[in-house]
């Protein structure tokens, strides 16, 4: 047994448990349900200052709901790789309170040969950690599938998604970690956040990559994403609806270098 300790406990969320607690119990009184049955979700992934409110818009949706494995699709901010990336590491750590990875699931996945077992993309990397103490408050017991999506190509994020698929059933949900554009004005960042939410909703995993491509979309988590379209439409989940909208404006008072934020619900 090997733990993935957290690195971002005190920077980017409270490390205390209480204060922690607090929080998002304060975030979700401001959110309602509207989603029956959802099968993923993607939701931000930076300081909880300035996204916690919209993540919590996504979280709010899995509450009252039957769910026993979280699938969790991130992308790399510290390294370069073109994988799909588990770590060996069989706990991760939340100051709520540890979370089990469904070893089980993680061998089917690993025996396909197209996802790989490397920790490495996952030490200092908020993207997947940021989401877990969500989880931990919301369904505490549940098992966690976490995957690093790195640099991969339209002819992998659709074999990866066919395995994905065949381990997603009604218990289980998958969520992408997922900041929009950066660091663009206010007016430029919302007229670019709703193209490429609008690029989402399309459900063409294909499309996607292509405008990001041509730059004419911007969000960091891209492969994500796409592995993610690749997989609902492998589960034949077509209905969307776009939760929450916000940009880091809202808590900074600057509106010259914004990030987007979005909660996007698929059901």
């Amino acid at each position: 047994m090997s733990i993935l300790r957290n690195s971002f406990a005190g920077s980017f969320y409270p490390n205390n448990p209480v204060i922690l607690q607090k929080q998002l119990d304060a975030y979700f009184s401001n959110t309602t349900k509207t989603i029956q049955k959802p099968k993923a979700i993607i939701v931000p992934h930076a300081g909880y200052t300035y996204s916690a409110q919209t993540v919590a818009y996504g979280y709010k949706q899995l509450t009252n709901e039957t769910i026993k494995t979280i699938i969790v699709l991130a992308p790399a901010h510290r390294t370069f790789h073109q994988s799909l990336a588990i770590p060996a590491e069989t706990i991760l750590e939340t100051p709520l309170g540890n979370l089990d990875v469904h070893q089980d699931m993680i061998n089917i996945l690993l025996s396909s040969e197209l996802f790989v077992k490397d920790s490495r993309p996952h030490y200092q990397e908020h993207s997947l950690e940021v989401q877990l103490p969500f989880i931990k408050h919301l369904l505490p017991s549940c098992n966690i599938i976490p995957i690093n999506v790195g640099m991969i190509d339209i002819a992998l994020a659709k074999k990866a998604a066919t395995e994905l698929a065949n381990i997603t059933d009604a218990e289980t949900v998958i969520i992408v970690s997922n900041d929009l554009s950066h660091y663009h004005s206010l007016q430029t960042a919302k007229q670019i956040d709703e193209n490429t939410i609008n690029h989402i909703l399309k459900m063409s995993p294909e499309n996607l990559i292509t405008q990001h491509q041509k730059k004419e979309i911007e969000c960091c988590g891209i492969f994500p994403t796409t592995l993610l379209l690749a997989t609902l439409n492998e589960l034949e989940v077509n209905n969307h609806k776009v939760l929450h909208y916000d940009t880091s404006a809202s808590a900074s008072f600057d509106d010259k270098q914004v990030v987007g934020y979005a909660s996007i619900a698929f059901y």
